[in-house]
């Protein structure tokens, strides 16, 4: 299992970073040609439309993994001690809750949509490429979350974050 977690995030990292190249380059393109050469290309910014997408929504399931998520952590500070570890608790439940559902009407959306055949206006691909990020990166992130609360339940991680 401890490999499999491993290549899995190697994934995600090497993905989200490709992705963002990928976008940077289309861009940088882009912007040559539409100022230099007088003559931009149609699909450019579709195209790195898509890859910011899909880096945002594979790179929330990398951060969550890496604990690098902005949080509020008010209560936990100003309760602290015993309050702690129970308001963390809660609040990764509550991700779970949030990042299932999403996944599951996520999944729903790209249902709906291959049945329609929906194209996407420059690229002419199906929009179900696009929109199958959410519930893949909300379903990674809800896998990461659940890793998380294990870990503060086993006593692997220090609630008050120190």
């Amino acid at each position: 299992m401890y490999a499999g977690k491993t290549l899995i995030t190697k994934a995600e990292e090497i993905f989200s970073s490709m992705c963002l190249g990928a976008m940077i380059i289309i861009i940088s393109v882009q912007v040559f040609r539409r100022y230099v050469l007088q003559s931009s290309l149609d699909w450019s910014e579709e195209l790195a439309r898509y890859c910011f997408i899909y880096a945002v929504y594979i790179g929330c399931s990398f951060a969550t993994k890496e604990d690098r998520h902005l949080e509020v952590t008010i209560l936990r500070h100003i309760k602290g001690g015993a309050y702690a570890k129970p308001i963390l608790i809660i609040s990764y439940l509550l991700t779970i809750l949030f990042c299932g559902l999403v996944a599951v009407w996520g999944t729903q959306m790209v249902i709906f949509l291959i049945g329609t055949g929906q194209k996407t206006q420059a690229l002419e691909m199906s929009m179900f490429w696009i929109y199958i990020a959410i519930p893949l990166g909300m379903g990674l992130m809800c896998i990461r979350t659940c890793e998380r609360l294990w870990l503060v339940l086993s006593g692997k991680i220090d609630p008050t974050g120190g």
